[in-house]
């Protein structure tokens, strides 16, 4: 059985470096590896499950919440996903989407060239 997969665009790279680099230093090292195992665990999930999480097909993105983040999805295939941001709960999530909307969609059409 092939694992699920998910490829991570720039922003959501920078998103968890810069979570990762917060955390380190609020929380220490091993409850960063913890909340951070926790986010791949979800990830791998939404891979695996995006189409039955999907509440709208219409929708392109899904939003997923894990622990103290949402991370922000579109599926490129039955088994693949591309996590497109990592945003905090408690920030304005529908005006960030909109902002950054341009970017996400230059990323996935980087993503899906080379994919």
């Amino acid at each position: 059985m092939l694992k699920k997969r998910y490829v991570l665009t720039p922003t959501a790279r920078a998103h968890l470096r810069e979570a990762k680099a917060w955390s380190r230093a609020r929380w220490g090292v091993e409850l960063t590896k913890s909340y951070f195992e926790d986010l791949e665990k979800a990830a791998q999930y939404l891979a695996g499950h995006h189409k039955q999480l999907c509440q709208n097909p219409q929708h392109e993105l899904g939003v997923y919440p894990v622990r103290e983040h949402y991370i922000i999805y579109t599926p490129l295939d039955e088994d693949t996903i591309a996590l497109l941001a990592v945003i905090r709960q408690g920030r304005d999530i529908p005006s960030l989407l909109q902002r950054h909307a341009s970017l996400f969609a230059r990323e996935l059409r980087e993503i899906k060239g080379n994919y």
